[in-house]
């Protein structure tokens, strides 16, 4: 009986032995976690060891003015604590701008952040309720247009402002015949594309020139109005600002007496000089 009242002491002195342990470890750990956590705050938010000195804003095509503009917009500023900084609320703040197509934020210690951009492309301008606005090649408004962005674009009109679906569909068509004319003969003298109320596609050019395309085979009509003033030229014919291109393989020019109807594969077939007469 004795010996049994002896084992029952030696367990229970190992037992808060080692409770007496985990007690001084959970306190040690604590401690440690407690000091470690003030030594943590005190040497990167007290003393400031990772402060923001440099701002670096990357991009294609970024100017000097935009730089500072997008360093402003991002609500960043020299001398804060680079920890602090909320790397998603910067990259929502520069984002906002509707120039600003993709950007990329990150830290580079121990001083500085980089901003990386992707401007939209100006491709176009449109006109809603009386006023132009930058639109990009896949339709996304800019802004309103300006003398600092310049006016050196297409314009589109004819959408119709008060039926969504309508509006957008002759946007798109508008849109993609100006990325086929983009690389024709018209390029560069392209002053509006307007949707006709058959939604076909006129084209006004620098120079006053009216050229009516229809409804459909851009290329095609391209290429036969490439052929065309080519040989306008060649026989120095004088026409009104008029062409129409609607017909298949064939163009209608308006001259001093009316108009003629040329065939499109004018290199193969021998055309009178005074046909026109």
């Amino acid at each position: 009986m004795q010996f049994s009242k002896k084992k029952n002491n030696k367990k229970t002195k190992k037992y808060f032995l080692n409770l007496a342990y985990v007690s001084a470890a959970i306190i040690l750990i604590s401690a440690a976690g407690y000091f470690g956590h003030k030594v943590y705050n005190y040497l990167f938010f007290k003393k400031k060891v990772f402060i923001l000195k440099k701002i670096s804003v990357m991009g294609k095509d970024i100017t000097y003015r935009e730089k500072i503009k997008i360093i402003k917009q991002s609500k960043l500023s020299k001398n804060e604590n680079l920890i602090d900084v909320n790397l998603k609320r910067v990259s929502r703040l520069i984002a906002s701008d509707r120039w600003i197509k993709d950007v990329t934020v990150y830290k580079k210690y121990p001083d500085k952040i980089v901003i990386v951009l992707k401007k939209r492309k100006t491709f176009a301008m449109i006109v809603y309720k009386n006023n132009l606005y930058y639109i990009s090649p896949s339709g996304y408004v800019i802004g309103r247009a300006d003398y600092a962005g310049g006016y050196n674009y297409p314009v589109i009109t004819g959408l119709n402002e008060d039926n969504a679906y309508g509006y957008f569909r002759k946007l798109r068509k508008a849109l993609y015949f100006l990325k086929i004319a983009k690389y024709s003969i018209v390029s560069n003298i392209i002053s509006e594309v307007h949707i006709e109320k058959d939604n076909g596609i006129g084209v006004y050019t620098d120079s006053g020139l009216y050229i009516k395309f229809g409804m459909d085979r851009y290329k095609n009509k391209l290429e036969t109005l490439k052929k065309l003033f080519y040989e306008i030229n060649r026989l120095h014919i004088k026409y009104k600002p008029y062409i129409n291109l609607e017909y298949k393989n064939e163009a209608v020019i308006k001259v001093n007496k009316g108009s003629r109807v040329l065939p499109a594969n004018y290199k193969n077939i021998v055309i009178p000089p005074d046909i026109f007469k």
